[in-house]
């Protein structure tokens, strides 16, 4: 049986074709099939929705966050973000224009209007700082006691082993200065109050109170002679003539 020219051309084509239509069927069926397997869901699906990313990620390190506690934190980071978004649609406006009639009056003489301008600024600043302060106090109330001694002792020791890393500590000194962290931190979360001010008022004086336990009985003679001396400022010119 005799093929003619166009025949035979047309069988050539459908063989050749007919591994590239196999392969790309399998390419549209493979993802398909992936995403109908429940393990490889249950393992692909939560990498991209479970990373919590700088400071949430050591917290979660840290403070051994179970998985449940990390859901938790992601949701309270969520919504903290689309609060500040929605407060900023709302008020965003309005906080350029009361920023810029305290910065650059347009009359500098009416004291009164500047004074009203910062009035107003300081009571819509202080509206969107509930936003963080609220996400600050869910964040307190997600962690064990234990969790929030372990997350204050790690910020602690980090700050003040940043603050003393170039005066050459010893492993015995560092291991100290973790230990002085651990008890600073214990009495900053003891600190409670409506007041805002005077609890971080009372926080801060643990910290500088923390610090002179360092210097004064951790570091040595010549290790404090190698810290940061004070900037001291310039006396006036009128002072210094008395």
């Amino acid at each position: 049986m005799k093929l003619t020219g166009l025949v035979l051309a047309s069988l050539v084509a459908a063989l050749v074709a007919a591994p590239v239509a196999v392969a790309e069927e399998a390419k549209e069926k493979a993802p398909a099939e992936a995403k109908e397997t429940p393990s490889t869901a249950k393992e692909q699906a939560p990498a991209k929705e479970s990373m919590l990313r700088g400071e949430y990620a050591i917290m979660a390190a840290e403070c051994k966050l179970t998985d449940e506690q990390q859901n938790v934190l992601r949701a309270k980071i969520a919504a903290r973000r689309e609060a500040q978004e929605a407060w900023m649609k709302a008020n965003g406006s309005k906080l350029e224009t009361l920023q810029e009639a305290v910065k650059n009056p347009k009359d500098p003489s009416d004291k009164e209007a500047i004074q009203r301008a910062a009035e107003e600024l300081k009571a819509l600043e202080a509206d969107r700082a509930k936003i963080p302060a609220a996400f600050e106090a869910d964040l307190q109330a997600l962690l064990t006691p234990e969790q929030q001694q372990s997350w204050a002792t790690f910020r602690l020791n980090r700050l003040e082993m940043t603050r003393y890393k170039k005066t050459g500590l010893t492993p015995d000194q560092a291991k100290k200065i973790e230990e002085a962290c651990a008890a600073a931190a214990k009495e900053t979360l003891a600190v409670k109050g409506d007041d805002g001010k005077a609890v971080k008022a009372a926080r801060a004086e643990i910290e500088l109170k923390l610090r002179k336990t360092i210097e004064e009985t951790i570091l040595t003679a010549e290790q404090r002679e190698a810290l940061p001396k004070p900037i001291l400022k310039a006396k006036p010119a009128a002072e210094e003539k008395r």
